[in-house]
């Protein structure tokens, strides 16, 4: 259109001067609104320019906000939640070996300091029965167990001997002769009668008695062989043997 209007104005100003000269002067005042919308072209390209500028703004800006994590951000942030959790998990696990470990030691504490009762009073029922077994041994002590077995076995060797009144040997003897002569072969003289012979010892209880002790009944007297048993001289009948103590108020003696 601007062309067109130049190309219109120029064909005027050339066609008006053949006309009328005089006119000549005129000329400028027609060309001047020819140059204001040649210069007014470039401006409109400019405003377009402008207007499409700020269409870029957002696009750069939605660009920057809705980028999100790299790779490498995630896989950081995926190890520390690991770290975070297997921290977690060793410091539960040091507190509960920490929690048992002392209850191991508080059993073990109990356990020792049960121990030490137990063997406390162990040791005091032991004491206590240590002293009443000496108080009982004060008053009739009690033959070892070989001297009391040999005691017994030297009183088995004499049986099958004859029962003679009066006798003190192994060629015969009555029940006093026969408890002498057995005593005799372990260096303890003991008197004749069998009266004599209870009264050198002292009584003890029936449970109290152990093989090589005496048992005596007015009239008689043998050595204890152990449960119901004693070995004696006790008639022409039997001889000397090992039997029963037959039934009678009998008495233990020990030596």
């Amino acid at each position: 259109m601007a062309a067109a209007m130049l190309f219109g104005g120029a064909s005027a100003a050339t066609a008006e001067p053949q006309a009328d000269a005089p006119q000549a002067d005129s000329a400028p005042a027609a060309l001047a609104p020819v140059v204001a919308p040649a210069v007014g072209i470039p401006a409109v390209e400019i405003a377009e320019d402008e207007e499409a500028e700020p269409a870029l703004a957002p696009v750069a800006g939605a660009i920057s906000v809705e980028v999100g994590p790299t790779e490498e951000e995630i896989a950081a942030a995926e190890a520390a939640e690991r770290e975070a959790a297997e921290r977690a998990a060793a410091e539960e696990a040091s507190e509960q070996e920490s929690t048992e470990s002392t209850q191991t030691r508080e059993d073990s504490s109990s356990s020792r300091s049960g121990e030490r009762s137990n063997s406390q009073g162990q040791s005091s029922s032991s004491q206590s029965e240590s002293s009443s077994g000496e108080s009982e041994q004060s008053s009739a002590p009690a033959p070892s167990a070989a001297k009391g077995g040999s005691i017994l076995a030297t009183a088995r060797s004499g049986i099958g001997t004859p029962y003679v009144y009066g006798g003190t040997s192994p060629s015969g003897w009555d029940c006093s002769g026969f408890v002498q002569w057995v005593y005799a072969q372990h260096g303890i003289n003991l008197p004749r009668g069998a009266a004599g012979q209870a009264a050198a010892g002292t009584v003890i209880p029936r449970s109290e008695a152990r093989p090589g002790d005496l048992v005596y009944k007015p009239g008689h007297i043998g050595i204890y062989a152990g449960g119901n048993q004693f070995v004696d001289a006790g008639n022409s009948r039997v001889d000397t043997s090992e039997r029963n103590i037959y039934s009678g108020s009998w008495t233990f003696i020990r030596i």
